[in-house]
């Protein structure tokens, strides 16, 4: 019962420029579902229907409706709930080295690996999600056990091998020449893909000045949503400016993110660094949290009803208003509606592609880097590409 919807990208050369358009069939009012079903159908329903980034709208829902309710925050859960989202956004990234990389320079999937790595993260978050931290209410957390404990220690081996070739914590670096000096040496599909990308001549095509969103007030945004209702989380802007809220805006305080987008702006080459130094944040974030008890930071809201997470795609938002236990109104701002607004990063990017070699190619490898999840077709000069 999975309700996606897609995007139809067109991008065509005219007179010496690049033009995009962007159409979205993803459906704006199937929040409109969840008015008059209680609070616990619609914990139950949110991640069923949103099967992609599912324990991110679970864990949204479920923060917006305990402020709804009042409730009294538990540190400890919300942690255990932080780390559930962090383990999907890290698979979600790993998926696209390890399946998507090796295809855009021809080389073969390891299909093995790849169902060894998507396997471990599922039974991780299975496990944790067992501890019924997605029912509202919960208050109170055990301590992490020995099995979970095994079952991250296996994980952080395994990624760590399979993506960087050596421990996460070794591979961390603070500059560009240093990453390009292991993708040299290394043997894994992502050291192998970033030295094919570092030789391309359009490595740092796609760049924009669509900027990442800044902070915002919260209780503005609530009346924006609730003045315009589907007409702003279908296209979002903030005062009638486009921003970028992906994943990539996580990695703005990274000082090699920083130094690339200084010298040659955002991108391909910016961001599928960056998609690596993600990687390395959230297996980081996840050691601390798993290995020394470091409790994960949550976004905070302002609002009753309104809750965030930093999602794979970006910074997910729920607002909901209660009648007792009933849901009255639910609005769900997702990242994607940001980030490929007919005037967003995505369709500003696609514009400043190079037209003259491998378009379609540099258009695939633009649009995976700004969302690791979203479905779209491609259209270029008439051509229809999945």
């Amino acid at each position: 019962m999975s309700v996606q919807g897609e995007l139809t990208i067109s991008l065509a050369s005219r007179e010496g420029l690049l033009h995009s358009d962007i159409v979205s069939s993803r459906p704006m009012t199937v929040a409109q579902l969840f008015s008059g079903k209680t609070v616990e159908q619609t914990l139950q329903t949110v991640p069923l229907l949103f099967n992609i980034c599912a324990k991110a709208q679970a864990v949204t829902a479920v923060r917006a409706i305990e402020s709804a309710m009042g409730l009294a925050k538990d540190e400890n859960v919300e942690s255990h709930r932080e780390a559930l989202v962090c383990i999907e956004s890290l698979r979600e990234h790993s998926l696209q080295v390890l399946m998507q990389w090796p295809s855009y320079i021809g080389e073969n999937i390891d299909n093995g690996t790849l169902a060894k790595c998507v396997q471990s993260l599922n039974l991780l978050m299975l496990t944790i999600s067992e501890q019924k931290i997605l029912n509202f209410g919960v208050n109170s957390m055990s301590a992490l056990s020995a099995k979970i404990k095994s079952l991250w220690a296996d994980c952080m081996a395994n990624l760590s091998q399979i993506i960087f070739g050596l421990p996460v914590e070794q591979w961390l670096q603070d500059s560009l020449s240093s990453i390009e000096n292991w993708a040299q040496q290394a043997q894994t599909p992502a050291a192998c893909f970033i030295k094919w990308l570092s030789q391309q001549s359009w490595k740092y095509a796609g760049d924009s000045n669509i900027q990442v969103l800044p902070n915002i007030n919260d209780a503005e945004l609530v009346a924006r949503l609730l003045a315009e209702r589907e007409n702003f989380t279908a296209k979002p802007d903030w005062y009638t400016r486009s921003y970028e809220l992906s994943w990539f805006n996580y990695q703005q305080a990274h000082n090699v993110i920083k130094d690339m987008q200084k010298m040659n702006g955002q991108g391909i080459y910016t961001r599928m660094i960056a998609r690596l130094c993600e990687i390395a944040r959230l297996m980081h974030k996840l050691q601390s949290f798993f290995e020394d008890g470091t409790r994960i930071e949550t976004p905070i809201s302002t609002v009753a009803g309104l809750a965030h997470v930093d999602a794979a795609r970006g910074r997910l938002s729920h607002y909901v208003q209660l009648e007792g236990d009933t849901v009255k109104r639910l609005f769900i701002l997702a990242p994607t509606e940001w980030n490929f607004h007919p005037h967003g990063v995505a369709a500003k990017s696609l514009c400043h592609l190079n037209s003259l070699s491998d378009l379609r190619l540099q258009a695939d490898l633009l649009i995976n880097a700004i969302d690791p999840c979203v479905g779209y077709q491609l259209q270029i000069s008439g051509e229809v590409i999945h």
